[in-house]
């Protein structure tokens, strides 16, 4: 059996430092604090970073976050879409260290870009799902960290098996900008159809938003069904509750009022609704640009849990395309749509691939030379 060894033993662990929110200052007189708000499942999302004044950064170079570092949430560590986990990225920077956020650095003989492989492999997910303690705010601690074990192939192999996965790694990254891109190209037309010529209704003269289904975590079956919520895309399923192309907007919670969007049929749960056209002449690409920017999120009531009042949302007033405007952009941005759900749903096989492949590789069961014809028929 393969010698395991403790990941205390070849990583330096830190633990960020405790700013006062009464010191944040605006974006352009800061940098960027990460928190474990700031931390999604193997990404990294800035949209609500509080900032620390640019002046005092040299009193916590300690915090100070370097290009490659491998960062884990300590509280709530696991969500519904996995390890809360990321690498930092150049573009992630300067940035410093917040409490109850741990940063990992690779010792000898552990390669930095193999830790991250580390981290977001099965096991280790497993492994604090099962020693995470809490339960308003489940939590692990840095000695939980540390006491995690592996097998360590040699530097070699950690190099081999990094460039394998990291290949994968890198089409999804290019899957990511294209998808980006193709949005982006969608809301420019957008734009461009306003300035040419809109006429103002409700938003209740164009859709009725329904009610999604309460459905559980446990209670979802395997199935190639998305699942969505408040946040977007919460799991899968084996049933539908919609009818081709959705447009799903966030009811209650953080992302009240946040619109998102399913290619196919989809279930949406309780916390959102989903738009029912009423017009055969609107396709579900344009109803979901109108819904985007129709600032249904500065409608959501201010309570203890936010939410979007449906009457309140359908009686909006909004500026949109005129009807034959709106014809002539969905023939525009249709492509743009399928082109980034394709990208998407590519880079989804190559995580999968990804995921399968790493355990294996880790563990010796698989050779690298195996993995890249796998790799290879698969691309």
């Amino acid at each position: 059996m393969a010698e395991l060894t403790r990941l205390g033993d070849v990583v330096e662990l830190v633990t960020g430092f405790p700013f006062k929110s009464a010191e944040f200052v605006g974006a352009s007189q800061g940098v960027r604090l990460l928190r474990g708000d700031n931390i999604g499942h193997g990404t990294l999302r800035w949209d609500s970073a509080k900032h620390w004044p640019k002046e005092n950064i040299a009193d916590f170079e300690h915090y100070a976050l370097h290009d490659g570092d491998t960062i884990l949430a300590m509280d709530r560590p696991w969500i519904s879409s996995g390890l809360k986990w990321a690498e930092v990225r150049e573009t992630d920077l300067p940035c410093l260290l917040v409490q109850r956020v741990a940063r990992l650095r690779a010792r000898e003989p552990l390669e930095q870009r193999f830790l991250a492989y580390v981290i977001s492999g099965k096991p280790f997910s497993n492994y604090v799902q099962g020693v995470q303690t809490g339960t308003a705010v489940p939590h692990i601690s840095s000695d939980q960290i540390k006491e995690f074990s592996f097998v360590c192939p040699s530097r070699e192999d950690q190099r081999a098996i990094s460039a394998l996965l990291g290949a994968l790694d890198d089409k999804i990254s290019v899957n990511e900008r294209i998808a980006a891109i193709s949005s982006e190209l969608s809301r420019a037309y957008y734009r461009q159809a306003i300035a040419s010529g809109t006429e103002n209704i409700h938003v209740g003269d164009l859709f009725e938003f329904k009610y999604g289904k309460a459905l559980r975590e446990p209670d979802r079956r395997n199935g190639d069904v998305p699942v969505y919520g408040c946040t977007g895309q919460v799991g899968w399923h084996d049933t539908s509750l919609s009818s081709g192309s959705t447009v799903i907007v966030g009811r209650k919670g953080a992302n009240a009022g946040w619109v998102s969007w399913s290619e196919k049929s989809c279930w949406i749960i309780d916390t959102a609704f989903y738009a029912s056209l009423k017009h055969a002449e609107m396709s579900p690409e344009v109803a979901f640009l109108i819904l985007e920017n129709a600032g249904l999120p500065r409608l959501v009531g201010d309570s203890a849990v936010p939410g979007l009042n449906r009457e309140t949302a359908l009686q909006c007033e909004i500026n949109v395309p005129e009807v034959d405007v709106r014809l002539a952009l969905a023939d525009t941005v249709r492509p743009l749509f399928k082109r980034a759900t394709a990208t998407e749903v590519e880079s989804r096989t190559l995580a999968t691939l990804r995921d399968t492949l790493l355990p294996q590789l880790m563990s010796g069961r698989l050779r690298v030379k195996d993995a890249e014809k796998i790799v290879e028929d698969a691309t």
